[in-house]
């Protein structure tokens, strides 16, 4: 559009006045601050838990030698050395019922004692899925390759599925929080692994004529049933059961898993279960993986991190599971990859992301309003404990960019917010808390990242620090610098914003200058670049000998004139206590191209 524009002018002095507007208007990249409303009397849906199945799969855990295998149930289920994980998910194996009135619960005893482990751990919900029935009941008369199971053993099954429930908890003392009756039931016919065919109609049948009085003669029928778990987001094999009151009528929760229809290789629309909803049933996302790929790092944990966000926003529903928490090998199908031949194991982020999540947002918190896209990219969710007022915000950054947003409470009222932060630097790293300022928590969201806010209604602000602001024109408020920087007081007004002093370098060669003062707790510094975006650090110290550098966010860059964008630093975790030093350092190759313009220490005296 614009190169048509210049070709109808001929004027060269408009051509010229053209030009200068542009340079001047065009550069203003940075967006403006974002603001996301929370609204704490907006409630939504209860949360009824995050986490994983081990199902089939809990050897990948028992078969390590110690202290590995307890490392890894630690980091899944527990609060203070893991993610916090809720929801556990097993098996109903086809061995458990190996021949007509036959049973063996303890064919698998790896299940038994992850599932134990993870009791002790807190884990209040335990939940198994029937992938097939045994093969004596099917019509294939196998456990694998689909196959239906047969009419006349419709009994039989239910008989297993409440007699699981019941010797579980005699034989082990694992109290099952539900059970779900199929996985999978629209897969198909040539699965290597154990699945079972189910339709409508079977689904709607085996419940009202079969499983609601076999739980009732075990005495399990308080235990919950999950329905559906189909392998795409779709709730069309169970509207046939919901439908009708007598087969409702033991519906808990419909399941849904999140994989690729087949024949289109896509996910389905993450939708809300409206058949669901309108009969008040709960809604669980129970399964989803990457299963054709390998990628530990940020992009695979943004990447469900997203889905989470639309799972709870969009699809509104109460709990979400990823596929395991373990598994062997180099894959995606797992939150962690182990090595039985060596009993290791290495943590991915997608982990991590899954634990600014599940760490943060408990069982029996409620979604509340937020603004759920403040800007492109930028993803938001809120949640809080009516028990206790103790609430969580969720901000999930999958641009290039870092992002502002303002945090705005509405009908209740915090002091702070303090930041957990995922990144491919950090892992829900622990930031400096954000103080209330003018009725808004003005936050960066730095790029590709995963951040969570907790705080507590009626909370107080921390102590106000003592600030050191130094607008560096001179050299009065630092403890050192070297000896190849300078202040440039030039070009002000037109470059500058009328700052009228900025440090820069005299030569490409590294530079640095420190600040000493008691227990330096935040920082921000204000910087213009000319085009050249890094060769700015910042580290902390003790004692002037030992020194930690800081993972630091930034605005995005705010166009000035010229070559130049303002842009302000900060940490993104916390700094270590007892910091008594701070060093600035530029390096890189420039010398003048970097300015640091003015810096804003807080501090505990």
């Amino acid at each position: 559009m614009k190169r048509n524009l210049f070709k109808r002018l001929t004027s060269a002095s408009v051509v010229m006045s053209l030009v200068l507007s542009t340079l001047i208007v065009l550069p203003l990249t940075a967006h403006a601050a974002s603001d996301v409303t929370v609204n704490w009397n907006d409630v939504k849906q209860e949360i009824d838990g995050f986490g994983v199945s081990q199902a089939g799969w809990s050897d990948a855990i028992y078969d390590l030698a110690e202290p590995a295998r307890s490392e890894v149930m630690d980091l899944l289920f527990t609060q203070d050395k893991g993610i916090g994980l809720s929801i556990l998910r097993g098996e109903i194996f086809p061995q458990f019922n190996p021949a007509p009135e036959t049973y063996d619960f303890n064919a698998r005893p790896d299940q038994v004692w992850v599932m134990q482990q993870a009791k002790a751990r807190g884990v209040d919900k335990i939940i198994a899925t029937a992938w097939s029935p045994p093969a004596w009941m099917k019509t294939n008369n196998s456990t694998t390759n689909g196959g239906f199971l047969k009419s006349e053993n419709y009994g039989d099954f239910a008989t297993l599925m409440a007699t699981f429930i019941k010797e579980y908890k005699l034989q082990f003392g694992i109290d099952l929080y539900g059970v779900s009756l199929t996985n999978e039931p629209n897969s198909m016919t040539f699965l290597s692994w154990n699945s079972s065919e189910w339709n409508s109609t079977n689904i709607q049948v085996f419940l009202k004529n079969y499983l609601k009085q076999a739980m009732i003669n075990q005495g399990v029928q308080n235990k919950k049933v999950i329905v559906g778990e189909s392998s795409w987001w779709s709730e069309d094999l169970v509207k046939d059961a919901l439908n009708d009151p007598a087969s409702a009528e033991r519906i808990d929760i419909v399941g849904g898993h999140n994989y690729p229809v087949p024949v289109i290789n896509a996910e389905l629309p993450t939708n809300p279960f409206t058949t669901a909803a309108s009969k008040g049933k709960k809604v669980w996302m129970t399964e989803v993986s990457k299963v054709d790929s390998y990628d530990p790092g940020i992009n695979s944990g943004l990447k469900f991190a997203k889905q989470i966000h639309d799972f709870v926003t969009k699809a509104n529903v109460n709990a979400w599971l990823y596929w395991t928490g373990a598994i062997p090998g180099n894959n995606d199908e797992g939150l962690i990859n182990v090595n039985k031949a060596t009993s290791t194991y290495q943590l991915t982020k997608r982990y991590y992301a899954f634990g600014n999540f599940s760490k943060f947002i408990k069982p029996g918190y409620v979604r509340i309003g937020a603004s759920e896209n403040p800007q492109s990219g930028v993803y938001a969710s809120a949640f809080k404990d009516p028990a206790t007022g103790k609430f969580t915000i969720v901000a999930v950054n999958d641009s290039d960019s870092s992002a502002e947003v303002n945090f705005n409470p509405s009908g209740f009222t915090a002091g702070k917010l303090t930041p957990y932060t995922t990144n491919s630097d950090l892992n829900m790293a622990k930031g400096p808390n954000v103080p209330l300022a003018g009725g808004k928590f003005k936050t960066v969201i730095p790029a590709k990242s995963v951040i969570t806010f907790v705080g507590e209604n009626g909370s107080a602000p921390d102590s106000p620090p003592q600030t050191l602001t130094d607008d560096l024109n001179n050299w009065s408020k630092t403890s050192s610098h070297t000896s190849n920087l300078a202040f440039d007081t030039t070009n002000s007004a037109l470059y500058f914003n009328n700052d009228t002093s900025r440090v820069k370098r005299l030569t490409g060669t590294t530079a640095n200058f420190v600040y000493n003062l008691q227990n330096i707790t935040n920082f921000t510094a204000t910087v213009y670049h000319a085009s050249v975006w890094n060769g700015i650090a910042f580290y902390t110290s003790p004692d002037n000998v030992n020194w930690t550098q800081v993972s630091h966010t930034s605005t995005v860059g705010v166009y000035t004139f010229g070559n130049w964008y303002r842009k302000t630093y900060s940490p993104q975790n916390e700094l270590p206590a007892g910091t008594q030093y701070l060093k600035v350092e530029l390096s890189g190759s420039d010398s003048w191209e970097k300015q640091v313009a003015k810096m804003v220490i807080n501090y505990q005296s």
